[in-house]
């Protein structure tokens, strides 16, 4: 079973915003919305970098169309595969102007909620944040409150980023210098020299074993 799950949109947003806590995981899993269609996609190579097992719920006709998807059947999907992984930890998408990151976290806070009738419960359930997050509807930079040190592990999560194509054209937001200075002013945030932050949704301490 899983001690981390992150639940991603596409192919690369679990390494943007999560890919050094998968590096430091013991048994991480990536639920992927949709399978990518982009070109220069080596998800299998990231997933051996990073050390995570995946699955992808929907091919890539639906990469652009995720609106289009039945909200309870991919709610019950995600709820399927966080019962039979029963992870303590849970990182869900932050909500951005991109409508499938929308899609991805409504999902998964109703996948996560106390009253899921699958009966399992997240101890830890954090929003992750990537660069196009920045650009949001509301802004959630001043509630970050949760900070993994990844600087054990930077250069796993680079390699894992030029997997993806982040040096070519078109990219930029994936591009290593970016996810470098990125995780450095995350870490200076929370005095350490690279950092993964997160909107902590819920946190319970205690009584599971």
């Amino acid at each position: 079973m899983a001690d981390l799950v992150v639940i991603a949109p596409h192919m690369d947003d679990e390494t943007l915003g999560c890919g050094g806590m998968l590096a430091c995981a013991r048994d991480p899993f990536v639920i992927f919305g949709v399978e990518s269609r982009d070109s220069g996609i080596e998800v299998d190579q990231v997933a051996a970098e990073l050390g995570f097992r995946y699955r992808v719920l929907h091919g890539p006709e639906y990469e652009a169309r995720m609106l289009c998807l039945d909200r309870r059947d991919l709610v019950g999907e995600i709820e399927k595969l966080l019962a039979a992984e029963a992870p303590d930890v849970v990182c869900i998408p932050s909500p951005s102007y991109h409508q499938d990151h929308v899609v991805m976290f409504e999902a998964g806070l109703a996948a996560t909620r106390p009253l899921s009738r699958s009966g399992y419960v997240a101890a830890t359930v954090l929003a992750y944040e990537y660069p196009g997050s920045a650009w949001a509807f509301d802004g959630r930079e001043a509630e970050l409150n949760y900070y993994v040190d990844i600087s054990p592990v930077m250069d796993r999560k680079l390699a894992a980023v030029r997997r993806y194509g982040g040096s070519q054209a078109g990219r930029q937001i994936i591009d290593p210098d970016v996810i470098t200075s990125w995780a450095r002013i995350r870490g200076a945030f929370a005095g350490l020299e690279y950092a993964e932050a997160f909107r902590a949704l819920r946190m319970t301490v205690g009584g599971r074993r």
